[in-house]
């Protein structure tokens, strides 16, 4: 067999660029390594995926910044529903009223920003906006409790207003295993958060009793839900090109909503009663990234909510200048969204 070369001919070879290809591995002259059958030792000669792998970027891309700045859109679902009692104390009936919207249909647009510095610590900032399209309302009026002695209800239409989410956490990228290929980075956030529903009830239609459409109905519902949240991400991966992520949020949120119910009279203009609670949310979110270059990827991602309150308080403005309270029994929202976009890294 061949034997290393040695001498005078080692230093000719070892170090020395490839004739052919110009290049030189680990010290050793590919290329004369090559001819022998022999691999230089610790070394080997790259595969053509290799050659074509884009480079990571580095830790600092920006004065020790990295980053990227993702936007998508695609189809969203919300659900709200809300009732309130008799009186204060939650009684005469337990359920009074009752209101449901159902389905709200939306096309939603979202970006997301990361900003991390030296794997130290990292900024998450989220905006999210959806035109609703479509969707259906339920007012019920009942007379006694559990939902008994119903009386009056209306099925209407929601297909205009629109829906918003704005978030912003900051925490600390840990990557347990620095040198391995999967790029595990595990990310504890603190953060605060703002939600909106902006929900329209117009089209009436009486179906208790089943007296048909209504004329001039147009009415609206707007909640805010506000407060600060504790998250955790995970990005991992799996392959050279493709990166999955996923991250659990748990919020504490304070609720506030105004309502308009035009047809009433009897109710203060354009705002007839405000709703307040304290209330939790769990938002998960989770994706999946396919690189095309260095900087370009594509990315489909989906987000579910699930948001409720404890008993609030309903407050009753009236025409004449009078105000009421009941007991808001509870309100209940869930979220759900898929959207295809992309992702540029800086």
């Amino acid at each position: 067999p061949i034997l290393p070369p040695t001498g005078e001919e080692s230093k000719q070879s070892k170090g020395a660029e490839s004739p052919q290809t110009g290049k030189s591995w680990g010290g050793w002259d590919w290329e004369y390594w090559k001819k022998a059958g022999l691999t230089p030792p610790g070394n080997q000669p790259p595969t053509k995926e290799e050659e074509e792998e884009p480079v990571e970027l580095g830790p600092s891309g920006f004065h020790g910044w990295n980053g990227s700045l993702s936007v998508l859109s695609g189809y969203r679902v919300d659900n709200v529903d809300w009732s309130i009692a008799g009186n204060i104390g939650g009684q005469n009936p337990n359920i009074l009223s009752e209101l449901t919207w159902n389905n709200l249909q939306s096309f939603d647009v979202n970006a997301t920003a990361w900003l991390i510095r030296r794997r130290r610590i990292a900024f998450r900032g989220l905006v999210d906006y959806g035109w609703i399209l479509d969707g259906g309302n339920q007012d019920s009026d009942y007379l006694s409790n559990n939902r008994r002695g119903e009386f009056s209800r209306s099925n209407n239409t929601s297909d205009d207003g629109f829906v918003l989410d704005a978030s912003g956490g900051v925490g600390y990228p840990w990557e347990p295993a620095p040198s391995s290929s999967y790029n595990i980075r595990i990310t504890p956030l603190l953060g605060y958060s703002y939600h909106r529903q902006h929900m329209t009830i117009t089209d009436g239609h009486q179906t208790i009793p089943d007296t048909g459409p209504f004329a001039g109905l147009d009415s609206r519902y707007v909640t805010r839900w506000k407060g600060p949240w504790l998250g955790l991400d995970l990005s991992f991966t799996p392959y050279r090109k493709v990166q999955i992520y996923t991250g659990v949020e748990l919020h504490r949120a304070f609720y506030v909503a105004n309502a308009r119910w035009n047809l009433r009279s009897d109710f203060s203009q354009p705002k007839s009663y405000r709703h307040k609670a304290h209330g939790n949310g769990v938002v998960v979110r989770t994706g999946l990234d396919y690189r095309l270059s260095n900087r370009w990827t594509i990315q489909t991602a989906g987000m579910f909510q699930d948001w409720s309150t404890d008993p609030g308080t309903d407050t009753t403005f009236f025409s004449d200048g009078t105000t009421a309270e009941t007991r808001l029994n509870e309100v209940n929202w869930d979220s759900f969204e898929l959207t295809l976009g992309a992702r540029y890294r800086f």
